[in-house]
């Protein structure tokens, strides 16, 4: 039977409340005070559970604990991503408070990732292979962090790991990680809680999420297997391909980019990705369904899953990848679609493509002309994105204006 514990409701006629917070004058020194009852961040943890444990420690709510102890970020803290917001700069002022060591801090942060799984981590947009929250209040509003009961309840903290977008089972005990409470569904924000106990709890119906039921990984998938490859050269920063060795930003770089070409414009002849699919008795969506939208923000766990399970087999060798591409036939100008318009091209991906670059062939007018009529006839819509796909090649209006106004004439 779960054990049944009472709303959190802090006593209002404790020192810290009727002192700390009432009096202006001490909740001004209590902002410049250094803290002492400090717990040190657990290996891997985020800079968020490591801020909440830190508040249950001293009776309060994360909200309550950052608007006392650190007024200068009252009400800029937790209405945004704080675990990708916190840089150097914030977190030497958390270490000067609370005595923990910098460096301890500095990896608490998804900052820490850059130089490893991108160039950087930017915190005024969406990036690349971390799961989004799309915080709304202080609530996250999207099901970008996840959790592994069992790892809870050996270890009270959330890991930075469950972050990416592409972590998604747990290597340890061999079972699929949970995005939500699985009482109420909701999404998680382990800076809320409901309930007054040192466990995280739903803020919305007080569940403690260690006590949550598993699912173990069904026997005979490489879930574990490609994603304990994967950890392996995002913590070292470099990888093996075809007996050369590279910088993991350009691993994780085509990690994404073949992720696109699977998930997103429907290459999905791998054999890998029908058995994972058939283990995990999921199946990806349809491409009309995801087309153009930002990939980490859509996919849902176990679509992501079995997906990113696929991608790390498809690069785990050049045989691999080289399959991947003949079976499904992609095109050249699909191969490196996205990668050319930054006019980075990892070294490895490139010399591996571009011997299925077939010359720049430009058709001219009267075979667009026919394939337009063509298109009509079996009813296709006559737009760009169309004709390329009808043709073959990359049509480019900046680079063909005479056909802008045979496609504009043909609508």
């Amino acid at each position: 039977m779960r054990t049944k514990y009472n709303k959190f409701q802090p006593d209002r006629n404790r020192y810290m409340f009727k002192i700390a917070v009432q009096d202006k004058d001490y909740r001004q020194k209590l902002a410049n005070a250094k803290l002492r009852n400090i717990d040190l961040p657990k290996k891997n943890e985020l800079f968020s559970s490591w801020l909440a444990r830190n508040a249950t420690l001293n009776f309060m709510q994360t909200s309550t604990f950052v608007n006392k102890y650190f007024a200068e970020y009252r009400y800029k803290l937790l209405n945004r991503d704080t675990d990708v917001l916190v840089d150097k700069e914030i977190l030497k002022n958390f270490s000067e408070r609370t005595g923990v060591e910098l460096s301890l801090l500095m990896q608490t942060s998804i900052k820490s990732y850059s130089g490893y799984l991108s160039e950087g981590i930017r915190d005024n947009t969406r990036n690349n292979l971390v799961s989004p929250i799309k915080i709304k209040g202080t609530y996250n509003n999207l099901y970008g962090l996840k959790y592994c009961p069992l790892c809870l309840q050996e270890n009270n903290y959330f890991k930075k790991e469950w972050r990416l977008a592409f972590y998604n089972v747990c290597t340890k005990h061999k079972t699929i990680l949970l995005d939500r409470c699985p009482n109420c569904g909701k999404q998680l924000t382990i800076t809320k809680r409901k309930r007054d106990l040192p466990y995280f709890n739903c803020w919305n119906c007080g569940f403690v999420y260690k006590e949550a039921p598993v699912q173990k990984i069904p026997k005979g998938s490489k879930s574990c297997e490609t994603l304990n490859e994967a950890m392996n050269i995002l913590n070292k920063g470099y990888f093996r391909f075809d007996g050369n060795y590279h910088y993991s930003i350009s691993y994780f770089r085509i990690v994404k980019h073949i992720a696109k070409l699977i998930f997103q414009f429907g290459y999905r002849k791998s054999n890998v990705l029908e058995k994972e699919q058939e283990l995990f008795q999921t199946k990806l969506r349809d491409i009309e369904c995801v087309e153009k939208k930002f990939l980490e923000e859509i996919i849902t766990l176990k679509e992501s899953l079995v997906l990113f399970t696929a991608v790390f087999h498809v690069l785990s060798s050049r045989e691999n990848l080289e399959r991947f591409i003949k079976e499904n036939e992609i095109p050249y100008h699909h191969l490196i679609r996205d990668l050319k318009e930054n006019d980075y091209i990892p070294f490895f991906y490139e010399n591996l493509v571009w011997k299925y670059f077939n010359g720049k062939y430009s058709p001219p007018y009267n075979e667009v002309e026919n394939a337009i009529q063509w298109m009509r006839k079996n009813g296709i819509e006559i737009n760009w994105t169309n004709l390329r796909k009808v043709l073959g090649v990359c049509l480019e209006a900046r680079k063909r204006p005479e056909l802008i106004e045979l496609i504009q004439n043909n609508l």
